[in-house]
């Protein structure tokens, strides 16, 4: 019995004599593979960074847009009724395209292009529309809630924006 308690305390000593360099070795260990997590997890965030590739959109060259810019004054606008008048602006490059497939977009400017309204849009109480057809597009200015008597003021003048976009049609 006494041989056994003394080789406990032996064991203890000797534990406790290697006990300050096995701690140094558990954290030299616990660094290594801490280093090694550490690259790594760098290295697969670089791969992961470098795999990506950079996406640019090239515009078709078939697929444009052309604007117009047009002026209508007073007189270029028909009286239908009290409250509606219209001017009919011919566009050439308006063909059966944009018809069917295209696009066409209006905007009006009555302050010397500082702005635009597109249209459909109501602008001090009138309603301004439009339609198109080949050849032509159609500005309409409606007042819907005047009294009868009251009549549409045609403006002095209005700078009118038309785009013709081409599109790609997808059934």
């Amino acid at each position: 019995m006494l041989f056994a308690l003394s080789r406990i305390i032996q064991l203890q000593i000797s534990v406790a004599h290697l006990s300050y360099p096995l701690n140094k070795l558990i954290l030299h260990i616990n660094f290594y593979f801490m280093k090694k997590t550490i690259l790594f997890l760098c290295s697969i965030l670089m791969m992961g960074m470098y795999s990506c590739t950079k996406t640019e959109y090239v515009p078709d060259p078939q697929l444009s847009s052309r604007t117009y810019v047009r002026e209508i004054v007073a007189n270029n606008w028909k009286r239908e009724s009290n409250a509606l008048i219209y001017c009919d602006i011919p566009l050439n490059d308006l063909k059966d395209y944009y018809i069917l497939q295209g696009s066409v977009s209006v905007a009006l400017s009555f302050d010397d292009e500082v702005s635009y309204e597109v249209l459909p849009a109501t602008i001090d109480a009138v309603s301004y529309s439009i339609n198109y057809t080949t050849g032509f597009v159609t500005i309409y200015a409606d007042d819907p809630l005047s009294d009868d008597g009251v009549v549409t003021p045609i403006p002095a003048s209005v700078i009118v924006k038309i785009v013709l976009s081409d599109s790609e049609f997808i059934d």
